[in-house]
């Protein structure tokens, strides 16, 4: 049976009619133009949105890298300064001398008496400086080497490697916020 044949019995009677131009053949073929159309309208919105959202996804996970990679740096060039200086300190090619006069500068005792504690090792490597006067050098075991202690009337002024690199570590990070 062909479509032009058709015949469709309606329950009621129709109150409009629309002649199709081409037949039902052509209403058919026009309507499945339009649903091909209208999906391909909502497939396309479907995969630019899917796209967009990739798109956000990509950005997010390059600013995670990148923050990332800068604390990674930071954590590296500390590592690297913390090598560095205990290679220099295990060769005694640390100025250790400058170390203690600018404790003793810091540490506001001005002329008055200090006692300066520092490593067995590196007292020795201070044999025969002369400091200023009232200012005694103390092995301590206690300290690290390249570390310095001032002690003084006032408190004790503590002048610690590691620290100095703990807090250069901290400022660095923070500066990345």
């Amino acid at each position: 049976m062909s479509p032009e044949n058709l015949v469709v019995k309606l329950g009621v009677a129709p109150r409009a009619v629309n002649l199709c131009r081409g037949g039902l053949a052509g209403l058919i073929e026009r309507r499945v133009a339009l649903a091909r159309a209208e999906g391909e309208r909502a497939a396309s919105a479907k995969a630019a949105r899917a796209l967009e959202l990739a798109a956000e996804r990509l950005d997010r996970a390059r600013e995670e890298a990148q923050a990332a990679l800068a604390r990674n740096t930071v954590q590296l060039a500390v590592e690297i300064a913390r090598t560095l200086v205990r290679k220099e300190l295990i060769a005694g090619t640390h100025n250790l001398e400058s170390m203690v006069r600018e404790a003793l500068a810091a540490s506001g005792a001005g002329r008055g008496p200090c006692t300066v504690h520092l490593n067995p090792a590196d007292i020795a490597a201070l044999e025969g400086v002369r400091f200023r006067a009232g200012t005694e050098l103390e092995p301590d075991e206690a300290v690290a080497r390249g570390d310095v202690h001032v002690e003084t009337p006032h408190g004790l002024l503590v002048r610690e490697t590691s620290e100095a690199l703990r807090s250069i570590h901290e400022r660095l990070l923070g500066e990345l916020s």
